[in-house]
């Protein structure tokens, strides 16, 4: 009978080739950052004035008016007509885009009420948020 005794493989240097699974990752990543949309904070944040009724809203489009009738967008302010091209330019990023807003307690209601008119026509749907 003979008898079978271990054998030794000699060490061999492995290497895993990571070029396919670094690919993949930067694929996903690049996919990740095409699809996702970014919503752009308008730099301040008014007090709203209080509402009875509360719904969901998730806007990707923020404007706000503080109580000095400034509308700020992207941490901006604006006049009220400079604001066209820059609210076409967010719209054409992100064309189903929501938009919300918020407008200070203060701040005159014919203002708040050309931006969400403005809005209308561009074809987004605005809302003025409440606290």
């Amino acid at each position: 009978m003979a008898r079978r005794g271990r054998t030794s493989i000699p060490d061999e240097d492995t290497e895993l080739n990571m070029t396919p699974m670094l690919d993949v990752v930067f694929i996903l990543l690049i996919f990740f950052i095409v699809t996702s949309v970014f919503v752009k904070t308008p730099g301040i944040d008014p007090s709203e004035p209080e509402a009875v009724t509360d719904a969901e809203w998730k806007p990707t489009i923020l404007v706000a008016v503080n109580a000095q009738n400034e509308i700020w967008i992207d941490k901006r302010p604006y006049e009220i007509g400079e604001i066209r091209p820059i609210i076409m330019s967010i719209r054409d990023e992100s064309p189903k885009a929501d938009a919300i807003i918020k407008a200070d307690r203060d701040a005159e209601v014919g203002i708040v009420m050309s931006v969400q008119e403005l809005m209308q026509d561009l074809g987004i749907n605005a809302r003025v948020g409440t606290e």
